[in-house]
């Protein structure tokens, strides 16, 4: 059974009334894109489908000063996000909503945007309901994820997506029919011997000449041993490391 919360270094993810927990991936795809948008010095941020609200927490802890809107679909997660950011730091820059992506408002635009989207649409879904719609792609679909996203995003904003190395190449697409551009992209490997299996990609509505590719694997070789390449990105957030 997974912990019913997760202690951070600033701040604490309750977890029990979410079906997707805390997971190794979405810590990755915080931490980086933090540092990512550091560089940017967003005013606004738009967390899409926040769940615990986890991103919103740790982009709230690396971007002082920027002002997160976290939506949530989901009643049970969006309350429970909604205790989490009153129970951290930042509970003044971090705002929880409770609605659809498909009904935000496209006469507000965001410096900044991330998303770790509902995936895995070709695997059998899970009985739990509440885990399924958060982990399938009929909730959100890539065409969805990417109109929208490309509606809400500022001129000069960036987008953060993550989804599996397998289902990269097609979001690729569909996110260029809609106007935005990789601009970077992490490939996450578990160990060294084997292939990537996620990929966040930051995008943004400039065309890009050249992708710039940058690697990291979470495991030492033949061992649950951090790589420290792992230790250096998570140290500002985990507690043991």
């Amino acid at each position: 059974m997974p912990n019913a919360y997760f202690d951070f270094k600033q701040f604490r993810i309750a977890q029990d009334r979410c079906a997707m927990k805390v997971s190794t991936d979405a810590c990755i795809q915080g931490a980086w894109l933090a540092t990512v948008f550091r560089q940017y010095n967003p005013a606004t941020i738009l967390d899409i489908g926040a769940g615990t609200g986890l991103l919103s927490l740790m982009l709230a802890q690396e971007i002082p000063h920027a002002l997160i809107t976290a939506v949530e679909i989901n009643e049970d997660a969006c309350a429970q996000a909604a205790e989490n950011v009153r129970n951290s730091p930042w509970p003044e820059r971090v705002r929880v909503c409770g609605k659809a992506l498909q009904d935000m408002d496209d006469t507000s635009l965001y410096d900044a945007i991330i998303c770790n989207p509902p995936f895995f649409h070709n695997h059998l879904e899970s009985q739990d309901s509440h885990r399924s719609m958060a982990r399938h792609s009929h909730t959100l679909s890539k065409e969805v994820l990417a109109e929208k996203v490309a509606q809400l995003l500022s001129a000069d904003g960036k987008a953060g997506i993550l989804y599996p190395a397998s289902e990269w190449d097609a979001w690729i697409r569909i996110a260029r029919k809609a106007g935005l551009h990789v601009q970077s992209q992490l490939l996450i490997r578990p160990h060294l011997h084997k292939a990537p299996n996620r990929v966040v990609g930051l995008m943004s509505r400039q065309v890009h000449p050249q992708t710039e590719t940058t690697g990291l694997c979470i495991y030492e070789a033949g061992s649950r041993t951090y790589t420290p390449e792992f230790i250096d990105l998570l140290n500002p957030y985990y507690l043991h490391l």
